[in-house]
């Protein structure tokens, strides 16, 4: 990439980066066995210091680090100042090692009782209150080492898997809870960006952008399907789910920051002029395209393809496809891939796709579409949670280096992309 201000950065939760909080939503279903052991995940919360400067010695330029809601308030109303003091200095040694530290509010998990006795985001005085009051709190303490901020990442998409799907915390499966669960994520997200955008940092609205396509009950997608009367009920049926799913992930916050309104497949649309053209970036997180057939089920997309660890097919043309359709709404709204990743232990793999990756943000932005950067998820093999599928833990790495600090091909290759030559030292 020519710019010579293209933010090229890494990215993680901090389950995956440094394992749960003990009082995280997740922490529970780790306790009942629902899910693998995180443990201290990828060992950052001990070595950040090394990884920071491993991250700009491979030649980024930022580093997007969550700040754990549940660390600093583990209880409700009780601030835990020294995890304030840990979250100051991580961030002082990116700022350190020469990053622009972006913070993340919310990536994959929440207070345990913010999201079970407050009820989260679907409750509208819970996003006013205890929400509201963590994102003043969090912007006042670190404003002055944050680059950036991102208030929660893949808002829709994160109570999708968490009220429908099931997947995730809390695990349900209940369609009506569901709507009202990506609505009130959707609003803290742009209640987020008003209350940061008072301040000299820029704000990053990270949203998720799969390509969503028909499926049939065996998962044969489109062309594939058998042309009998039953095969054309189901993927009409199939049509009609794609095109719901569709308007749930993609309609509202592109609606919102295109015509400043606010548009659900439940409900009329609500004119919210405020909204239009809300966050200095646009962040969008695409790993892999969605199948969905007609009773709602996911599947990998194309039927067939090789998926990763987590049951997902990565498919990078389908992320130039999301950057033309957004840049098509937006118009000239920098955006950015916020996260792009992969969990395989294949890094032969993990470097074909990477390749093609780097290729579709290049190309997008040799059409004049505004991509000013690319996170990869992750710098460090770590815990991981990603996809629509199983949660394969340790099982499935996304890093660019080991969890013993070796760097692998791709992370390699990366680094030289960057910096234009291999890697210093003893990571040659």
């Amino acid at each position: 990439m020519s710019q010579p201000d293209f933010l090229w950065g890494v990215t993680d939760s901090s389950l995956s980066a440094e394992g749960v909080a003990p009082t995280a939503d997740w922490s529970r279903w780790e306790r009942d066995g629902r899910v693998p052991t995180s443990g201290d995940g990828a060992g950052f919360a001990i070595d950040h210091a090394d990884d920071l400067r491993l991250t700009a010695t491979l030649g980024f330029t930022d580093v997007r680090i969550t700040v754990e809601w549940a660390r600093l308030e583990p209880r409700p109303g009780v601030v835990d100042t020294d995890a304030l003091d840990q979250a100051r200095e991580v961030l002082a040694a990116a700022v350190e090692a020469g990053l622009r530290p972006w913070v993340t509010l919310v990536h994959g998990t929440l207070p345990g009782w913010f999201a079970d006795d407050e009820r989260g985001f679907a409750e509208p005085t819970s996003r006013s209150n205890w929400w509201a009051r963590h994102v003043d709190r969090t912007a006042e303490a670190l404003e002055d080492l944050a680059a950036g901020w991102v208030p929660i990442e893949d808002p829709i998409g994160s109570a999708v898997r968490g009220h429908l799907l099931g997947i995730r915390p809390p695990g349900r499966t209940d369609p009506e809870a569901a709507r009202v669960a990506v609505e009130g994520a959707l609003e803290a997200t742009f209640e987020a960006w008003r209350l940061l955008q008072s301040g000299d940092a820029p704000v990053m609205g990270v949203f998720g952008a799969p390509s969503v396509f028909a499926a049939s009950p065996e998962g044969a997608t489109g062309e594939n399907q058998v042309r009998s009367q039953a095969g054309q009920q189901a993927l009409d049926l199939a049509r009609d789910q794609a095109l719901h799913w569709e308007q749930v992930l993609w309609d509202p916050w592109l609606r919102a920051l295109s015509d400043g309104e606010m548009a659900w497949p439940w409900r009329s649309p609500v004119d919210r002029p405020e909204l239009a053209d809300a966050f200095d970036l646009v962040g969008v997180v695409v790993d892999h395209p969605v199948a969905v057939d007609g009773d709602g089920t996911t599947w990998p997309y194309p039927a067939g393809a090789r998926v990763d660890a987590t049951g997902s097919a990565p498919l990078p043309e389908e992320l130039g496809v999301a950057l033309r359709r957004i840049h098509d709404r937006l118009d000239e709204q920098k955006l950015v891939v916020a996260g792009w990743g992969v969990s395989t232990t294949d890094d032969d793999w993990r470097n074909e796709l990477l390749h093609d990756v780097v290729a579709q943000v290049e190309s997008a932005a040799a059409d004049g579409i505004p991509v000013v950067g690319l996170f990869h998820d992750a710098l460090l093999d770590g815990y991981s949670t990603a996809g629509w599928g199983p949660v394969p833990g340790f099982a499935g790495p996304r890093g660019l280096v080991t969890r013993n600090r070796r760097l692998k091909e791709s992370g390699r290759w990366l680094s030289e992309h960057i910096t234009g030559r291999p890697p210093a030292g003893s990571l040659s």
